[in-house]
């Protein structure tokens, strides 16, 4: 997947398509895909799915140095959360 990235004040912002293994199969397209870096990714993945997002993969360990989360928002949005880990 490629992608561009933009940093912000601190945040960094990632576009790129929501191809796999970004896209769970059979699921609609989206036309974004939302990646945010958070200190928690595993308390605010529980915290979204309260307030009514449809977790679509949950939180793990990744081999590129990120803990990760995917989720999808009332609104058809996806999310990903990660939070920073040793590699």
């Amino acid at each position: 997947m490629v992608h561009a990235e933009i940093s912000v004040q601190g945040s960094t912002l990632m576009l790129g398509d929501a191809d796999a293994p970004f896209a769970p199969p059979g699921a609609a397209p989206t036309s974004v895909l939302l990646h945010v870096y958070v200190p928690d990714v595993d308390a605010l993945t529980a915290q979204a799915v309260s307030a009514g997002a449809e977790l679509l993969s949950p939180p793990a360990d990744m081999p590129y140095g990120a803990r990760q989360s995917m989720l999808r928002d009332p609104f058809g949005h996806k999310w990903i959360f990660l939070t920073p880990i040793a590699a």
